[in-house]
């Protein structure tokens, strides 16, 4: 009997001191910054890149078909000096066909990786197409007229605590197939983005796809590459 009281104080004792060093709620938290730029992003030509006619008499039926390159340029447009970056995101992004894209960074090497790779839609019956990758021209890049240095990262939307690393090959990620990467510019020599009111940035975007025999379309079929290019505020 005398073992069970003791056993029942000891539980209470500690059931009481629990409660003394518990706490029963917890605070959130909401921050952010009101940014006093706004800042625009414009393409050449509406933003559509045509790779033309492609006649498939003149393909390969069983090799990737490398389509070449085509240039456009991505102007971001401030109201104030601001620092600034963008991503990409791929809206076609269940029609991405994993092959190599040819030459397709600013460095000319060949572009693999999945989360390089941007969907260019699919056929009649189903079959992805091809790929094709986007790419900065990183030597020709500019923020108010003066050349800068292209940077990126892979945090995302998050503001602190960037890991900024100079862009070689200026190969852009779709956001919607991994970690998002930014791309900003930044002073030459530098990893700090640069404030400015106007940035442009060479787009190099390179396209590929499928043997005539995977594709096996007997009608005309378009390409259907589309890709949302989002502003994010540094």
């Amino acid at each position: 009997m005398k073992k069970t009281l003791i056993s029942t104080l000891i539980a209470c004792s500690a059931f009481s001191a629990f409660f003394a060093t518990a706490a029963d709620n917890v605070d959130l938290k909401v921050t952010g910054v009101l940014v006093t730029g706004a800042c625009t992003p414009t393409l050449d030509g509406g933003g559509s890149v045509n790779f033309g006619n492609i006649p498939v008499g003149d393909l390969s039926p069983t090799a990737t078909n490398q389509l070449g390159s085509r240039n456009i340029n991505l102007t971001i447009t401030c109201d104030q000096a601001i620092p600034i970056g963008f991503t990409t995101t791929d809206n076609r992004l269940s029609s991405v066909q994993s092959l190599t894209v040819a030459k397709g960074t600013a460095t000319n090497a060949d572009v693999t990786t999945p989360a390089n790779l941007f969907g260019l839609g699919q056929t009649a019956g189903g079959v992805n197409i091809g790929a094709y990758s986007i790419a900065t021209v990183v030597g020709s890049a500019t923020a108010d007229g003066a050349a800068v240095d292209v940077l990126n990262n892979s945090i995302g939307a998050d503001t602190s605590n960037r890991n900024w690393v100079k862009s070689a090959t200026g190969s852009t990620a779709d956001g919607g197939a991994g970690a998002v990467q930014v791309t900003s510019a930044a002073a030459t020599g530098t990893l700090v983005p640069v404030a400015g009111k106007v940035f442009v940035y060479p787009l190099k975007v390179t396209a590929a796809i499928q043997g005539t025999n995977a594709l096996n379309i007997t009608t005309n079929t378009n390409l259907d590459g589309d890709t949302t290019i989002s502003l994010v505020y540094l």
